[in-house]
């Protein structure tokens, strides 16, 4: 997967080896019990589950655990080698939990052809069509990006809070519980930009089997922003989805991208 890094200055361009980061949540684990502390891992890379490069912590905003309305921030966040990690004090009751992050808004500028097959990777034929059909095909890609990342998690017995949206630029709602979802099922998602459902998104799915990593192209939402991930295997999930459109300020950026990511745990 080609992708832009976080850390990336204005005047720098990537080189091949430094592109390929999603932002995720990796919580030391998906199950968690009341009045207990967890830590929690952000993650940058494409190497699910383990971590490539540590994000910035004056990157990462709103760094929060959500159980219906109480939102409790992270404290201590901190670099530990390849990730970035906090903790948060689990609160009383039963119920899942989401945790949130966003990033402050940077900038990428990548030489034509590298943006292109960041573009291929990505799913945007649409975007190369207009670069092409507007003559900016042979011109670097400026763009400009921000990150939205949420984990699910369970203390004792589920509820619904597995579908609430944290007013995310882009998020993915699950539509099931995959907290009860078993190897097999397929989890019905839902994209949403801006909270309104988004059409023809490229949906990735990653996930660990045996000790490997394993990342699929899953499809594109329906007219709905609907679309079913098939679970294959037990253990710990990623979906990623990336929406790019033209930036409403031409002169920081050309292009404006929005990335989703949702991690969660299959038993």
């Amino acid at each position: 997967m080609i992708r832009p890094v976080q850390t990336l200055s204005l005047t720098c361009l990537l080189s091949a080896s430094l592109m390929a980061h999603d932002l995720y949540i990796m919580p030391d684990r998906f199950r968690v019990t009341a009045n207990t502390t967890l830590e929690v891992g952000f993650h940058n890379g494409d190497a699910f589950p383990a971590s490539e490069v540590a994000p910035r912590v004056e990157r990462l905003q709103n760094a929060e655990l959500h159980k219906g309305a109480k939102v409790i921030p992270l404290q201590g966040l901190r670099v530990a080698g390849k990730r970035t990690v906090g903790t948060v004090a689990i609160p009383e009751g039963d119920g899942n939990l989401l945790l949130g992050v966003r990033t402050v808004p940077n900038f990428i500028q990548l030489a034509p052809k590298k943006f292109t097959a960041y573009l291929t990777e990505e799913g945007l034929p649409e975007i190369i069509a207009w670069r092409e059909k507007n003559g900016e095909a042979k011109k670097p890609g400026r763009e400009r990006y921000t990150k939205f990342a949420k984990s699910l998690l369970r203390s004792g017995a589920a509820d619904d809070t597995y579908r609430q949206a944290l007013g995310f630029t882009i998020e993915i709602i699950p539509e099931a519980n995959p907290s009860l979802l078993k190897p097999g099922a397929v989890l019905p998602i839902q994209v949403l930009l801006r909270g309104k459902p988004v059409a023809g998104l490229q949906v990735e799915s990653a996930w660990a089997e045996n000790g490997k990593s394993k990342v699929t192209v899953v499809g594109r939402t329906n007219a709905e922003g609907r679309i079913e991930v098939p679970l294959t295997s037990t253990g710990k999930w990623r979906l990623h989805a990336l929406q790019m459109e033209r930036c409403a300020e031409p002169a920081i950026a050309d292009w404006e991208s929005s990335w989703a990511s949702l991690t969660f745990e299959v038993r």
